[in-house]
């Protein structure tokens, strides 16, 4: 199996502000968001899953680190060319416990993706498991060239 990374964390602050940027652009660029990029590009600038997307000969691989994530909270979009996950995570928080510290909070996400390649929407896959969900989305198979063989009657 021949796979590659697409789109992998970034490790250095410059990477993080080139990342950032370039999901700004996407946001903008987007068929349907673009009415209101205004509103669209401040949303996207809130908080967003960490992700990778890798590929195959025949799949895209996506994956994003939702920690206590429940996969009722998840809403899961595709089209030809685009990914779209939102979601929520909530922390509960026993009712007799008082917080001492509290860096982590309930959060609600959002992360669109333009894919380099069409894709199968009836057939992708999505699987959340240990926090990190994975979705499987099937390529468009190109229509390929067939040499028939023609009978003599």
């Amino acid at each position: 199996m021949n796979t590659r990374t697409i789109l992998t964390p970034a490790t250095t602050a410059m990477d993080s502000l080139r990342h950032e940027f370039d999901r700004l652009f996407d946001r903008v660029t987007i068929p349907g968001l673009a009415s209101s990029w205004p509103t669209r590009l401040l949303d996207s600038m809130g908080p967003h899953p960490a992700a990778n997307l890798l590929e195959d000969d025949d799949n895209l691989y996506f994956e994003a680190e939702l920690p206590n994530v429940a996969p009722e909270h998840l809403n899961v979009n595709a089209s030809d060319h685009t990914l779209s996950i939102s979601g929520t995570r909530t922390l509960d928080t026993p009712d007799d416990a008082t917080s001492l510290r509290r860096e982590r909070s309930a959060v609600r996400f959002d992360r669109t993706m333009r894919l380099p390649v069409a894709i199968e929407p009836n057939n992708i896959d999505a699987r959340l498991d240990g926090g990190v969900l994975t979705i499987t989305l099937p390529k468009v198979q190109p229509a390929r060239t067939r040499r028939i063989a023609v009978r003599e009657a």
